[in-house]
């Protein structure tokens, strides 16, 4: 069984052609180098350099195109042996947007830590804005968020998730509630709570400033009147006031059981859910991200579309 070491110590004598050279190179003394070389030829039984011009032998080409090979084959296995850990003690940091955090993520990690509790993650609910920059800059190794407000370009891979039709809904007695036919103007005249909007909704919402909330002058994107990190916190926002939020029933079966909060009557099929999965292209998922991602997937799986 021949060490990686003792490969290394072919290919750098034979970039050097010189054993002192190649002794210094590798940490150790001349006279180290020669016995470790000797001790090698006699174990392949056969010498690998002329010790002349320390050109290598037609053995000793031999070791070197393999010994290539066998590093490389080496580091690979390093490689994953080093993520395998990951999922067993290493760290995972997501950056989830408000909505896919309340329908699965929150769920998925729960999961996940039942079954590798060794692991140290960073699990960030925010703005889907900065979810996607986080992911971006390094800071979060996983991204799961609204993906039409993705930056254009090739620094991301993305994989939806779920396109899921929302509607607004309310505290029970909102006075929404009592009227015979919900317009988009009524829809418009009380607050928004809820994370700003991606620009694919941008031409559906009112200009100028309204109750609902208002375009951004800097930025250019429409701004609920209420902005929060959470759902939980837009219910609570919502249960206390006359102030309407968007999400998918499922989102809300509990409270709407308990009579605290109803769906609006009022069809908005450009109020949608657009959500799912980004990596920054070239790096690898390590595995406690990707099962993460498997956990996510079969739990979206068993919610209404």
């Amino acid at each position: 069984m021949y060490s990686t070491r003792q490969i290394e110590m072919v290919q750098i004598l034979a970039r050097r052609r010189h054993f002192g050279l190649a002794a210094k190179d590798l940490g150790m003394s001349q006279p180290s180098l020669t016995r470790s070389l000797k001790q090698l030829e006699s174990e392949l039984g056969a010498r690998l350099f002329d010790r002349q011009g320390v050109a290598p032998t037609l053995f000793g080409e031999i070791v070197l195109r393999h010994g290539a090979r066998a590093l490389a084959e080496f580091d690979e296995i390093a490689r994953e042996i080093a993520l395998a850990k990951g999922l067993e003690i290493g760290e995972l940091s997501i950056a989830a947007g408000l909505y896919p955090a309340d329908i699965s993520a929150e769920k998925a990690l729960g999961l996940l830590i039942g079954t590798h509790p060794r692991l140290r993650v960073d699990f960030r609910a925010m703005n889907w804005e900065s979810a996607a920059r986080q992911v971006l800059d390094g800071s979060a190794d996983l991204g799961f968020a609204e993906l039409a407000g993705a930056p254009d370009g090739d620094e991301l891979t993305v994989e939806p998730v779920r396109t899921s039709q929302s509607h607004f809904f309310c505290r029970a007695d909102h006075p929404l509630l009592r009227k015979e036919h919900v317009t988009a103007e009524d829809i418009f005249s009380y607050p928004w709570v809820g994370p700003s909007m991606p620009g694919r909704l941008s031409a559906f919402l009112p200009p100028g400033d309204m109750p609902c909330g208002y375009f951004d002058q800097a930025s250019g994107k429409f701004r609920c009147r209420v902005l929060v990190g959470s759902f939980s916190a837009a219910k609570a926002v919502v249960k206390e006031s006359f102030a309407i939020c968007g999400g998918i029933p499922f989102q809300i079966e509990r409270e709407i059981r308990e009579g605290a909060l109803a769906v609006i009557p009022f069809e908005a099929p450009w109020l949608r859910l657009y959500y799912g999965f980004m990596l920054k292209r070239g790096r690898t998922p390590s595995p406690a991200a990707m099962a993460f991602m498997d956990i996510v997937r079969r739990i979206e799986a068993t919610i209404p579309p």
